[in-house]
């Protein structure tokens, strides 16, 4: 005879587990890269100096759109 006389061992699964597992390890990546990115873009807009100054504020010194 060949090989062994031993049946194989059968892995059971969740699909339905490894999917939400799944899930959770993507949104967690996703959430952390989006993080990141706010971030770099927050910084960068600090950097450059943008948003210190109201877009009415530099028309004329009007501090209401119409008055």
């Amino acid at each position: 005879m060949c090989g062994s006389s031993k049946t194989p061992t059968v892995v059971k699964s969740d699909p339905v587990a490894e999917a939400d597992a799944a899930a959770d390890t993507a949104a967690k990546a996703a959430n952390a890269d989006a993080a990141a990115r706010k971030k770099r873009k927050a910084q960068s807009l600090l950097e450059t100096g943008a948003g210190t100054e109201s877009l009415l504020a530099g028309a004329g010194g009007k501090m209401q759109l119409g008055a």
